[in-house]
């Protein structure tokens, strides 16, 4: 355990292993629930399933600042095994297949200082570049910590961006169909309702505590495994370690609950389950499978109309974030874009712009041959 104590009084920094989650979990839950932007994926309840089940082997640290026993900023990070910085090498926030915003939670009411101390305690421990990976950039936890490094003179850039789609409150379910959806689309939408609706009676149902949520994850899980998912093997019943997290992130908890299960139920049967997972007053569209028997349907679509419809009725989140690494099908139907990116810093005394330009271009190299992978098993899957 590092400990950073004369920072800047009268805040504390630290350094703690995963081994001391326990420490500091109850103080970890109220900076989540009072941080200056939402993340649910930074949440103790979300990225404790994570740890114990996905990444159980991986050598994760927390950077922590306090104030008295106040929790005020918290980072999870992965750092290069050695601490010697080396150009074209960086330590990461933690970010798994499953983690899809790296910000940083800092107190909302002290979140400049948390931010300033944040980065001496991550500069102590590895004086090199950092990237902090799927972040907002316009977001209050992106634009606080660039405000931080230009005030200590550290430079910075955002890179690999892309837009991500969101839906707000404070627009009718009409409205919004009628100015963003198309009428071409509406009219899909309505017929394959309709034709839907001739095998069965068709409802909207949500789940949001004890056994029925159960059952809904489970339905969740069957729908997922049983599509392309599946047949990839990337499906979370695919393997114990992650129908495991699904389990603990999405369902474990009879009373606290931080999952919203949506089904679509066709004569009493899910056809297509989503599942949203909350922090503060944000809704995180983490998961969502559809039954490919009724592909032709467009079940998966039907059901995400259903759920615009109830969040701009009832307004049970502040917004809605699609929690997507690009373009995807929500696009069509959320109107919101903010944009995401990578922000790389550099805590080096020496050539920091040089070093970080060298990290950059590693980077890219490493991002261009994982697509190029990633499509080249895309077309030898295809039947």
């Amino acid at each position: 355990m590092l400990q950073l104590s004369e920072i800047k009084s009268p805040l504390r920094g630290q350094i703690v292993g995963r081994d001391a989650l326990t420490e500091f979990a109850s103080a970890w839950h109220v900076l989540g629930e009072n941080s200056i932007e939402d993340n649910v994926y930074y949440c103790p309840r979300y990225a404790s399933a994570l740890l114990a089940n996905v990444d159980r082997d991986a050598d994760v640290r927390f950077a922590l600042v306090w104030e008295n026993t106040d929790l005020i900023a918290l980072l999870p990070f992965t750092a290069p095994k050695i601490r010697v910085p080396i150009a074209g090498t960086a330590a990461w926030a933690w970010q798994t297949k499953y983690t899809f915003s790296c910000a940083p939670l800092l107190d909302k009411l002290r979140f400049a200082e948390a931010a300033d101390t944040l980065l001496d305690v991550v500069a102590s421990f590895y004086p090199g570049e950092w990237v902090i990976p799927r972040i907002y950039t316009e977001g209050a936890a992106c634009q606080t910590m660039i405000k931080a490094l230009e005030a200590n003179g550290r430079p910075w850039v955002l890179s690999n961006k892309f837009q991500r789609a969101t839906l707000a409150t404070g627009e009718t379910f009409d409205g919004l169909m009628q100015s963003h959806i198309s009428s071409k689309r509406r009219r899909e939408l309505a017929r394959n309702r309709r034709r839907l609706e001739e095998l069965g009676p068709v409802t909207h149902e949500i789940r949001r505590f004890g056994s029925g949520l159960k059952d809904a994850v489970a339905a969740f899980l069957r729908i997922e495994a049983g599509g392309w998912k599946g047949k990839r093997g990337t499906a979370l019943a695919c393997q114990p370690a992650t129908r495991a997290f699904a389990i603990d992130a999405f369902a474990a908890r009879e009373t606290d609950s931080i999952c919203r299960a949506d089904m679509l139920m066709l004569a009493g049967k899910p056809i297509a389950v989503g599942l949203t997972l909350f922090a503060g007053r944000t809704g995180f569209a983490v998961k969502c499978a559809y039954d490919e028997s009724y592909r032709a349907y467009s079940a998966g679509l039907l059901l995400e109309v259903e759920v615009m419809r109830s969040f701009l009725a009832e307004a049970w989140a502040h917004r809605l974030d699609s929690g997507t690494d690009g373009q995807h099908v929500i696009d069509g139907l959320w109107p919101g874009r903010w944009e995401v990116a990578d922000l790389i810093f550099s805590c080096a005394p020496r050539y920091p712009r040089w070093r970080m330009a060298t990290l950059q271009r590693t980077e890219q190299v490493k991002q261009t041959a994982k697509r190029a992978t990633k499509s080249l098993v895309s077309r030898l899957m295809e039947p």
